[in-house]
């Protein structure tokens, strides 16, 4: 009965109210004495669900190997990646990560720091991997190496003088909003409601400020990815509109399944209206913290979205979680396993992903067995 067991119907699986209290008898969740049979209900069905998908997707006959993921490794670009350049711990250095993602075969990465532009660094990390690769005993091409800054408030908040100042970096492409600086991310992460707690997009009138209008023009004219940062759906929409009256070609709404800057599927569809490209996060899809329903809600985005609107990051670097390149796999193969394409995973790690940078795709769909 699980032959050919489309993508469409591992979404469509439902749990019924009948088999929720008929697993109240057969097993038990560990949650604290008078907690709402409705939140019980909730996470028994979650969890039902995803036992079904996992067992239906199973005897359908799961049909990649290990050589898929590796043809798919080949040509894909992280776009959203945290290094060591941080004054806090991280897993690796960003000259690791870049070994790892050569020694597979991926094409770039994108480095984000979190207080000082990350693109300061791309000339080095690059020239540390050119050595590295002139040592190697078999020829190998490194990843290409980009970073940006992130308008937090050590480099001034929304600052167009820091983003001025960063064009003269090779590999600079990327513009991030604020992210732990945000007043959105001050409520939802550590409940400080202070008036002056975080950075606001918008003025008293709902309206984007000036200083934002002129980063979203220095965006349009040199090329630069604008990025949206942890802010809510109702203030990200606004800024993204306005970026695109403004003619900024390369806009994207970063790991809308997050917390703090959480999106619905259906506000997600208003920015693939306006050609805002959506990031497809490997973090939340797959560890702490991980989001929504992890694996099933990615392929949930892939097919209620398309794939012409979705570039790849992995947003890994936590010391708690495995290593970037281990993300890039992981992502891949519990992909192929919900039953996205081959094709369609090319065209978001690789094809889609080159073209929000402005570079040329090292792959094709044709290059595919």
């Amino acid at each position: 009965m699980y032959e050919d067991f489309s993508l469409r119907q591992v979404l469509d699986i439902e749990v019924s109210q009948e088999r929720v209290e008929n697993l109240k008898k057969l097993t038990h969740l560990d949650l604290p004495e008078g907690t709402p049979e409705a939140v019980k209900d909730f996470m028994l069905r979650q969890w039902a669900q995803q036992v079904n998908i996992t067992y239906a997707r199973f005897m359908a006959g799961i049909k990649f190997t290990p050589a898929d993921v590796d043809e798919l490794m080949q040509g894909a670009i992280d776009i959203h990646a945290h290094g060591g350049s941080d004054p806090f711990d991280r897993l690796l250095p960003e000259d690791e990560v870049c070994k790892d993602y050569t020694k597979a075969g991926m094409a770039a990465v994108v480095f984000k720091t979190w207080y000082t532009p990350s693109a300061s660094r791309n000339m080095l990390i690059n020239r540390m991997m050119e050595d590295w690769a002139s040592q190697q005993t078999e020829p190998v091409k490194p990843v290409k190496v980009f970073g940006g800054i992130t308008l937090n408030k050590t480099v001034g908040g929304l600052n167009p003088v820091a983003v001025e100042k960063c064009l003269g970096f090779p590999g600079m492409k990327y513009v991030w909003l604020p992210m732990v600086d945000s007043y959105h991310h001050q409520r939802v992460v550590y409940d400080n409601w202070a008036p002056d707690a975080g950075i606001q997009l918008l003025d008293g009138n709902r309206k984007v400020k000036g200083e934002l209008k002129e980063i979203m023009r220095i965006c349009a004219d040199n090329d630069l990815v604008f990025a949206s940062g942890h802010y809510p759906y109702e203030d990200s929409i606004i800024v993204m509109e306005e970026a695109k009256k403004l003619g900024v070609k390369h806009c994207e709404l970063i790991h809308p399944t997050h917390i703090h800057s959480k999106h619905t599927i259906k506000q997600m569809k208003e920015y693939c209206d306006m050609d805002v490209m959506i990031m497809l996060n490997a973090l939340g899809m797959e560890c702490f913290p991980i989001h929504e329903t992890g694996p099933i809600y990615a392929a949930q985005m892939i097919e209620e979205l398309g794939t012409d609107h979705l570039v790849f990051g992995t947003d890994y670097g936590q010391i708690h979680n495995p290593r970037h390149v281990v993300g890039v796999r992981w992502a891949i193969q519990l992909l192929l396993a919900y039953g996205v394409s081959k094709a369609d995973i090319r065209k978001i790690f690789a094809i889609n992903t080159a073209k929000h940078l402005d570079i040329e795709p090292t792959v094709s769909l044709d290059d595919l067995k």
